[in-house]
């Protein structure tokens, strides 16, 4: 089988872990690629095959599908997403985690993936 990773995963699921561990609302556009890149890692070491979607197009799409959720911003001179100041962890967990393939889920989670993002 071959996942099909999104952005909107992407973001969401960083999102829901950082926020677990701290308070940070923002992640760069690199540290998800980067994210994103250690889950189909962890995924090909389990036998398992696994896609970025990843493009301009993607990303406006996410803007425009989640926009009670996301919104794009700048911090420090590098542009990222930014999660709502109304959203919380519950929130995210419910709208983008009932759906992932128990493997997809535990690579979001594992704390390899996670450490990349700085926590």
């Amino acid at each position: 089988m071959c996942f099909y990773i999104g952005i909107e995963d992407l973001a969401a699921n960083a999102m829901i872990e950082m926020l677990k561990r701290g308070s940070r609302r923002f992640l760069t556009y690199n540290e998800i690629e980067m994210y994103g890149a250690e889950v189909v890692q962890i995924l090909k070491e389990s036998g398992e095959k696994a896609v970025l979607i990843l493009s301009r197009e993607n990303t406006n799409a996410l803007f425009r599908s989640y926009s009670e959720f996301f919104e794009e911003s700048v911090q420090n001179g590098k542009k990222g997403i930014m999660l709502k100041a109304d959203k919380e962890v519950g929130d995210l967990i419910q709208q983008f985690r009932g759906y992932l393939a128990l493997d997809v889920l535990l690579a979001f989670m594992n704390q390899r993936s996670v450490q990349v993002l700085g926590v």
